[in-house]
């Protein structure tokens, strides 16, 4: 695999080749200075991967993206500006992923795996243009993407959507296992499978659509959107895959599970992507008076009263991170900046930029705008908070989570996993990990006192995997088995 870097210096260079070198075998990694270089030189070597450092491309320059989008590059940027132009243009130039300093090693290795899995699917299917079986349509993958070529019959296109890449080879599997009435033709895309069959009589092809989708749910009860267009003989099949990815985008409002079809062109609606200052200024004073209510009816009527025509999901996701700018504004203004806000508020980010449905967007970030405005009224009644109290605001926030631990907690505070033990021990007169216990144990007896749960089921939600280990801390820390406990009450 081929893949050209232009890193931020040479020791980040360094370090994603010993990164990449140690968890790869056939990788070619070519290392250019600058974008310049690596346009100029572009055209003298093969390229299946380009690991590119953003902030190198001036904001002004458009140059850069009609490379990458002229020659179809699979790319995956790297910045330290996490602002939405960014974002914005890494969602226009169809980047992979976008990485944002300081990333770990184990997000880039597993993006990559992704992309070598999709690049070999790819390439398998390109290079078989042997039409080996009788039912099959003549017409293969240049079809799509370089040619004007025809049909003579109409054709049905139906793209198959997940929000998950690795799904993919379970839903091209299960096609080429359905007994479809007409002849068909089934492509493995990086992002999607497509099927074109001849559309012949069209009740009984959407049966089938109908059929096999309630199929998929009953046997892997994982999300599928199925997006469907039908051609006319003069439409090409490069026309009509162009429009089945245009019908793809009202997944983004529409959300999974569905199968969604067409006979005409998607028309898009125009959308300012930008808060007007009328609209700042309510943001500023819902933000300062805490009008939570108000927040999720703003949120709410903005981005969950879509109708056809939709705009752009991608003007969309701006206008969510132009609110995002104003949550940041009020963060810093209030000095909200704690490690487990910080961390809540990277995630809500990473949700606007990546998440495939508006609904998730929302609800994420109605949930931590919530939380800041909650927390941040406690931190100004009560002052500055003391590391054991921040330390245990996270035991009771994550103690259902079995693999939740004392280095989750000091990767959340940012701080020093050791420390975090001796300081929390010094100034809680015990330890992080019996206070752990003793909160899981806490809420167990709750659960043992107001619900009829099983014990294994009260095991499970209070953070232990084991019922006999959750069974023996109870008992430690009670004097009692759980059983005992709840047969007492």
């Amino acid at each position: 695999m081929n893949i050209h870097l232009i890193a931020k210096n040479e020791l980040e260079a360094q370090g994603i080749r010993w990164m990449l070198e140690s968890h790869f075998t056939g990788i070619q990694l070519i290392l250019w200075e600058t974008i310049e270089d690596f346009a100029a030189g572009i055209r003298k070597q093969p390229v299946e991967l380009v690991i590119l450092d953003m902030d190198k491309w001036p904001h002004e320059s458009e140059e850069v993206g009609e490379l990458l989008r002229q020659h179809k590059f699979h790319w995956i940027g790297v910045s330290s500006e996490r602002i939405f132009q960014t974002a914005y243009r890494a969602l226009r130039f169809r980047a992979e992923d976008v990485l944002f300093r300081p990333f770990s090693s184990e997000d880039l290795v597993r993006r990559i795996q992704q992309l070598r899995y999709q690049l070999r699917n790819e390439q398998r299917h390109l290079a078989n243009n042997k039409i080996e079986e009788a039912d099959s349509l003549p017409i293969d993958y240049p079809d799509l993407f370089l040619t004007e070529r025809t049909h003579s019959s109409s054709l049905t296109m139906a793209a198959f959507l997940t929000p998950y890449s690795e799904t993919l080879p379970l839903v091209y599997h299960e096609l080429q296992r359905y007994p479809f009435t007409s002849a068909n033709r089934i492509f493995a895309l990086n992002d999607s499978i497509l099927c074109v069959q001849e559309t012949g009589e069209m009740n009984v092809f959407q049966r089938e659509y109908y059929a096999f989708l309630a199929r998929w749910k009953e046997r892997n009860d994982e999300p599928l959107a199925i997006i469907m267009k039908t051609a006319s003989s003069e439409e090409s099949l490069k026309q009509t895959y162009q429009q089945t990815r245009q019908l793809a985008r009202r997944i983004f409002f529409e959300g999974y599970d569905v199968i969604l079809a067409e006979d005409h062109q998607m028309s898009l609606r125009e959308m300012d992507p930008f808060l007007t200052p009328l609209e700042q200024r309510e943001w500023i004073e819902m933000l300062e008076k805490r009008e939570t209510k108000a927040i999720q009816e703003w949120m709410e009527h903005e981005f969950l009263t879509f109708q056809q025509p939709y705009p752009d999901p991608e003007t969309v996701r701006i206008r969510l991170t132009s609110v995002l700018a104003q949550i940041r504004r009020h963060m810093k203004s209030y000095d909200l900046q704690t490690a487990s806000l910080e961390t809540a508020y990277h995630h809500v980010f990473q949700q606007i930029v990546h998440e495939p449905v508006i609904y998730q967007i929302v609800h994420e970030m109605v949930a931590f705008i919530t939380r800041l405005l909650m927390e941040g009224h406690e931190q100004m009644q009560e002052g500055p908070r003391t590391l054991v109290e921040r330390a245990r605001e996270l035991i009771e926030s994550n103690y259902w989570d079995a693999q939740w631990n004392l280095a989750a907690c000091a990767e959340a505070l940012r701080i020093n996993k050791s420390t975090l033990s001796r300081r929390f021990a010094a100034e809680s007169g015990q330890s992080f990990r019996e206070t752990l216990h003793q909160v899981r144990i806490g809420e167990a007896k709750r659960l043992l006192r107001e619900t009829d749960l099983s014990l294994d089921e009260v095991a499970r939600l209070t953070g232990y995997s084991y019922q006999t280990y959750f069974n023996a801390k109870f008992k430690q820390f009670e004097a009692c088995t759980p059983s005992a406990y709840r047969s007492g009450l």
